[in-house]
């Protein structure tokens, strides 16, 4: 397991740097990208997370919608106390030209750092459990991380914020999920608790998925291929569920 992760966490830390400098060269194009991270993430949350929370809370339904929303409304209420969204909807006003204040960059980046550890976490709970939930979440992650590399240089950008800048929240967004797996690497926790981390963790990915990535996605794309994108991703997630399962 500490190999996946090592290799997982190199690879999620690529893909941001890989998103930054695509935000730099096709941002006509941004739309698509979360659209597809947004129905990955929506995806593993319901044909992944939830499932196996309630294989190891022993087929407990109840429990398992408890702490999923309890992880859908932790977020929201995060998100306003943090100003989370507030770098989403700068990125997104990017191509409107509409200069936000530098603060807000930094406050879009710092809060996209926080999502990512929480991302780690996330990644080292699914390798805990085994099988290919570990698989499936290390996709989320590092397809999230590339969307996540494209937000924090955009909404830079849209700070007026100078290069450097992006470079160096690139750099903090990339080592953030791998502080998270170093974390819960080192954490052991009964099956019961791991079942309840990943309810709430599916709560996670449903508030960012639904919530943050589908809005910014229509209002950076208004085409009906953010759509496409959308219902792709889920697909794709779905197939790379049924894979990892059968070698799992």
């Amino acid at each position: 397991m500490p190999l996946t992760a090592v290799i997982v966490s190199a690879a999620a830390f690529v893909s941001a740097f890989v998103g930054g400098m695509v935000a730099l060269r096709a941002v006509s194009q941004v739309g698509m990208i979360i659209a597809i991270g947004a129905g990955i993430r929506i995806g593993a949350a319901f044909f992944d997370l939830i499932p196996e929370a309630s294989d190891l809370l022993g087929g407990s339904l109840d429990q398992v919608m408890l702490a999923t929303a309890f992880g859908f409304l932790a977020f929201y209420v995060i998100e306003k106390l943090t100003a989370v969204h507030v770098g989403h909807e700068a990125a997104a006003e990017l191509d409107h030209g509409e200069a936000a204040h530098r603060h807000v960059g930094v406050i879009g980046a710092g809060g996209m750092s926080i999502h990512s550890f929480l991302d780690g976490v996330a990644l080292a709970t699914g390798l805990a459990v085994g099988g290919g939930l570990g698989l499936v979440i290390a996709a989320v992650v590092i397809v999230h991380r590339f969307s996540d590399g494209i937000s924090v240089v955009s909404l830079l950008a849209a700070s007026r914020a100078p290069r450097r800048d992006a470079y160096r929240w690139v750099t903090v967004v990339a080592i953030a999920p791998v502080l998270g797996v170093a974390l819960g690497l080192f954490v052991t926790v009964p099956d019961e608790v791991l079942g309840m981390m990943l309810a709430v963790f599916a709560g996670f990915f449903l508030y960012v998925g639904a919530a943050e990535l589908l809005p910014e996605a229509h209002r950076s794309d208004r085409s009906r291929w953010v759509v496409v994108a959308t219902l792709g991703g889920v697909v794709a997630i779905y197939a790379f569920s049924v894979f990892a399962g059968a070698i799992g």
